[in-house]
């Protein structure tokens, strides 16, 4: 896979960059984090159990899907099935068909409007989904109480906690690879709902995680904050962000006062209003005086000359 180095922002600069992008992140997570995890208005936040199973449920449904309609996906699966979506597997399986009718309300007759697939050679969105809710279901058959795992793995670390995710073999089964963005996800959220939410723990929100998805990397490559970018070999303007987060992570969590995912929220952010793929609105950008993009930035270059070149979208 190729890697080309390009002009970067100075440690100074790199540095107050990543504090800007940590100030919009928490400030839009202390706003909108109910949003995010997409929970019910039905589901009680001081009902902890049924909560953290809910967000085990989300963060599984989320890999590789439309944000928007996994949320309403996963809100209409509660809705249909209340607690025993949640605490009986088995009763969901004798109205299976009503699982099926959800997924095909929410994303269309062959659930295109959840997952798009087509890269993955064939796989229909239908089995996505199937491996991901077994998963979850044979999962909590085998657990208690997952709010009171997830506490005793947060009293050792939040990494603790996050490698218990990533690696339970159940659950590996409906993760996305070997370091999923998604159990990082999950393990961000549930490290708020305890530490701070709930209080019922200290948690230092300098060990939470960086998720790095494609728009987040994006960011981080067209401001410069990176000097090496790692691109698709077959789509040289595609970064590789999987490939770059460790160096995004260890830029983070050496920067002061930059908690991890807040940078990641506010680099997405960003992402998502102004440094977006096909129009960026560089001029109303709020990190626009520490970006380099169009000044030397060859992720950006790379993007802006693929999209000139005839027949290309």
């Amino acid at each position: 896979m190729p890697k080309e180095k390009q002009t970067s922002l100075s440690d100074q600069l790199r540095e107050q960059l990543i504090q800007e992008l940590a100030g919009i992140g928490k400030e839009y997570w202390e706003r909108r984090w109910r949003d995010s995890m997409a929970l019910p208005n039905g589901l009680s936040l001081d009902d902890r159990e049924s909560v953290v199973r809910y967000l085990l449920l989300r963060a599984l449904l989320n890999q590789q899907g439309g944000t928007n309609k996994v949320r309403e996906l996963v809100k209409e699966l509660y809705d249909v099935f209340q607690e025993a979506l949640l605490f009986e597997p088995l009763q969901v399986e004798q109205r299976f068909e009503d699982v099926l009718a959800v997924f095909r309300r929410v994303g269309g007759p062959r659930g295109a409007g959840i997952y798009r697939v087509g890269a993955l050679g064939g796989l229909k969105p239908l089995s996505l989904f199937l491996y991901r809710f077994a998963a979850f279901m044979i999962f909590i058959c085998s657990c208690d109480s997952l709010y009171g795992l997830v506490r005793n793995k947060l009293n050792v670390g939040v990494r603790a906690l996050w490698e218990f995710l990533r690696d339970d073999p159940i659950l590996d089964g409906g993760w996305v690879g070997n370091d999923p963005k998604a159990a990082r996800m999950l393990t961000n959220w549930l490290v708020w709902l305890l530490g701070f939410v709930w209080g019922e723990l200290t948690v230092d929100p300098s060990e939470t995680l960086m998720i790095v998805d494609g728009h987040v990397g994006k960011v981080f490559c067209r401001t410069g904050a990176l000097e090496t970018v790692s691109y698709e070999g077959k789509r040289p303007f595609i970064i590789l962000a999987k490939d770059m987060r460790g160096n995004i992570e260890s830029l983070v969590t050496a920067t002061p006062g930059a908690v991890p995912m807040w940078v990641d929220e506010g680099a997405f952010q960003v992402a998502m209003e102004y440094c977006t793929d096909l129009g960026p609105n560089c001029s109303s950008c709020p990190i626009q005086t520490l970006c380099l993009a169009g000044q030397g930035s060859t992720a950006h270059l790379r993007w802006t000359a693929y999209r000139q070149y005839p027949g290309n979208p």
